[in-house]
């Protein structure tokens, strides 16, 4: 079987805390496929929050297809292999993104045009993970190219947050609440004050069940209201217009990038805010995602930038 498998667990530079959970590092898995001399690499990441691991997609992959003898076989294995994996998205994503990979390889072209979309240059945004005014401003000041930042928050520490932020920089930011919100009123005040401050947007306030909040903070402030974990595949999509602005999609909650791409184009018809995020993981889930960039308003694909050992592929053993 053409298809190889390597355990790895990244490691953040810094701690990383959100509003549920603080950690240190990631385990992810790589995929790496290869057929007439081309090869394709994939990315499964298994943050402590989603039910998929590193041991249960290693004994998944016998169950998947890998065998094809032309671009359109190619193409509907891996829809097969969607079907067998529709409750494994990380894994998921990881499988088509190899094939689709190697594809591009054997064409010889990105894989932005294998989708058919343009190559764009959109900056991303730095993450601030919860946590001290110093270590934030090791953060400001370490990473100069940053042209702007997102701001992890929860309900009792954002005043500090933002207010220790804008005493550092005056780059613009995004805050991201994961949740972290159980106060309507208080994420109203808090949506208000980031509108005048010219905050893009404000991202998950709530709990991922609570459309109705959601739905209440939307029609009450100006500030566009994003759904991330509201918001995991293409038919959230409905659910999400009604409660949300715009949705933030991530190649492995879609499954991958055709179903990313889909999320995508139809969000932009509904008129919605997109953003192309991403989980913990490596350059080669970030250069996946980063084919989408086209369909992108905001592009918050810096994974990468918080880990400290992004391995070497070619060095992984074959």
């Amino acid at each position: 079987m053409p298809i190889y498998n390597f355990p790895y667990r990244l490691k953040f530079k810094t701690p990383f805390k959100i509003a549920s959970v603080e950690r240190t590092g990631t385990d992810n898995l790589y995929l790496k496929f290869t057929k007439d001399g081309f090869v394709g690499w994939g990315e499964a990441v298994f943050p402590p929050y989603i039910e998929e691991n590193q041991q249960t997609a290693i004994t998944r992959l016998a169950d998947l297809n890998w065998g094809f003898l032309d671009e359109a076989e190619l193409f509907r294995l891996i829809q097969q292999n969607q079907i067998i994996l529709k409750q494994e998205p990380s894994l998921a994503c990881a499988m088509e993104c190899c094939l689709l990979n190697w594809l591009a390889a054997f064409k010889k072209i990105g894989l932005h045009a294998l989708l058919g979309l343009n190559e764009v240059k959109k900056e991303t945004s730095y993450t601030i993970g919860i946590s001290s005014d110093q270590a934030m401003e090791e953060k400001v000041v370490n990473t100069p190219e940053a042209t702007y930042f997102k701001l992890k928050v929860n309900e009792n520490e954002i005043e500090r947050i933002v207010n220790t932020y804008v005493s550092l920089t005056s780059k613009p930011f995004v805050v991201d609440a994961n949740q972290g919100f159980s106060n309507r009123e208080k994420a109203l005040y808090w949506a208000s004050e980031l509108d005048k401050m010219g905050v893009a947007y404000f991202e998950q306030p709530f709990d991922k069940e609570d459309f109705e909040s959601h739905e209440w903070l939307k029609n009450h402030v100006n500030i566009p209201i994003i759904a991330d974990e509201s918001f995991q595949r293409i038919t959230d999509l409905e659910k999400a217009f009604k409660s949300f602005d715009g949705i933030n999609v991530k190649i492995i909650k879609t499954g991958g990038v055709l179903e990313a791409k889909r999320c995508l184009l139809q969000a932009k018809k509904l008129k919605m805010i997109t953003v192309l995020g991403c989980m913990s993981g490596s350059s080669t889930s970030i250069q996946s995602a980063s084919a989408l960039r086209d369909l992108a308003d905001f592009v918050d694909l810096d994974g990468v930038y918080l880990i400290e050992n992004d391995p070497d592929l070619n060095k992984m053993g074959m």
